[in-house]
């Protein structure tokens, strides 16, 4: 049996890639650690059979770029200290490092001296995550020392995975040699994302349109343009709006809701447990996916989108080269990002149209199937065995 140590600066298990990952592993006979965030009333450490969670006593509370080097310095060095200190130990057989931040993956330096094979997990782009937090003219001459740690924390890996192609293309214009890394979509988990399992909900069933949107709450998804764009549709349209997540962006949502008099129709529900989410997507209408048309974002592929393709759910998205890649027009309803005239538009046509609109929501189930986790699960368990069994021949 082999022994796995995934680092991720995120909350388990609320990142639902690292979730996925690990059901995979675990299903395989392998043993699991997963060194992360801690949130406020969550266990330091905590052990499920094969599954031990090592929580570090830090959660994000960032704020600037200051405030981002500092959190993902500290938590780079704690999690050296507690990597090393579980190896002499635990004696992994991989260590798996997730961004951002890229550097991170040298916090496992020690134990790829040691022997250990390391799977780098591209998550994001540093650089366009760099360009986009962090537009200040007197932080652009930083971005040449971002792009060098990305190429450093590169070299360093013996393999590397990323999100969907387009991430996978840029890595290789920035030097990655084609052959090191392999695209592991973070597609939605098959097995809960079940429409098989949820009785859908008919169109409108009730009179009532019922629009539905995830994440967590950050500009850059455009929750709050999204509301002041549904507070332009015709009064004459019943429609609400629930909202489930949470995050540093909150404040700014609650504003657009009370700056536009929405407040009877979109309701913020907080965060909620993944198993539930199908059953809510299910009893939806329409699917918001609002992200930020912004440079950082064309290399962003939303999980919440591949979510509602997975359940059928026909689905508003910003007009984002990386969505494109992935559907066509006759699988998402495309609108210009920021444009709030446009969505109320958007929405009311979908609304006029309810057949071609249910058929969308199937096309984009079809077109879905081709990213189904089962697939990416296979790829990623074959890119693990090969790191495993090189490891202990070398």
């Amino acid at each position: 049996m082999s022994r796995v140590a995934i680092v991720v600066h995120a909350v388990y298990p609320g990142d639902p890639r690292i979730r996925r990952q690990s059901d995979a592993l675990l299903e395989e006979g392998h043993e699991v650690d997963i060194i992360c965030l801690r949130q406020p009333g969550e266990a330091f450490e905590e052990a499920d059979g094969a599954l031990r969670i090592v929580r570090m006593p830090l959660n994000r509370g960032f704020i600037g770029f200051a405030g981002h080097i500092a959190e993902y310095a500290a938590f780079s060095a704690m999690v050296a200290w507690r990597l090393a200190r579980e190896h002499r130990t635990r004696r992994y057989d991989l260590v798996q490092v997730a961004t951002v931040p890229d550097f991170l993956v040298f916090a496992a330096l020690p134990e790829k001296l040691g022997g250990v094979p390391l799977l780098l997990d591209l998550h994001e782009d540093m650089p366009e995550f760099f360009r986009d937090r962090f537009a200040s003219p007197l932080l652009r001459p930083l971005l040449p020392m971002v792009t060098a740690a990305t190429r450093a924390s590169a070299a360093v890996a013996d393999a590397i995975i990323t999100v969907h192609e387009p991430l996978r293309l840029l890595s290789i214009a920035r030097g990655v040699d084609p052959e090191r890394i392999s695209v592991v979509m973070n597609s939605a988990d098959g097995r809960l994302f079940d429409p098989s399992r949820h009785e859908r909900r008919g169109f409108m069933a009730d009179g009532t349109l019922r629009l539905i949107h995830h994440s967590n709450f950050q500009r850059i998804y455009g929750l709050d343009v999204a509301i002041e764009g549904l507070a332009r549709i015709r009064s004459d349209l019943p429609w609400r709006l629930d909202v489930y997540g949470d995050g540093p962006w909150r404040p700014q949502i609650e504003a657009a809701v009370e700056r536009t008099g929405t407040g009877d129709r979109v309701t913020l529900h907080g965060r909620v447990a993944m198993d539930d989410l199908p059953g809510l997507l299910a009893g939806s209408d329409i699917g918001l996916v609002p992200s930020v048309a912004e440079p950082y974002m064309a290399y962003s592929l939303s999980t919440k989108l591949l979510e509602y393709a997975a359940m059928g759910v026909p689905t508003i998205a910003t007009d984002l080269a990386t969505f494109r890649h992935h559907f066509t027009d006759a699988a998402l309803c495309f609108v210009p990002g920021g444009d709030r005239d446009v969505l109320a538009r958007a929405v009311e046509a979908l609304v006029h149209d309810p057949t071609r609109t249910v058929a969308m929501g199937l096309e984009a189930q079809r077109q879905a199937a081709a990213y189904d986790w089962e697939h990416q699960r296979r790829r990623y368990l074959e890119i693990v065995d090969r790191l495993v069994t090189e490891g202990a021949a070398g």
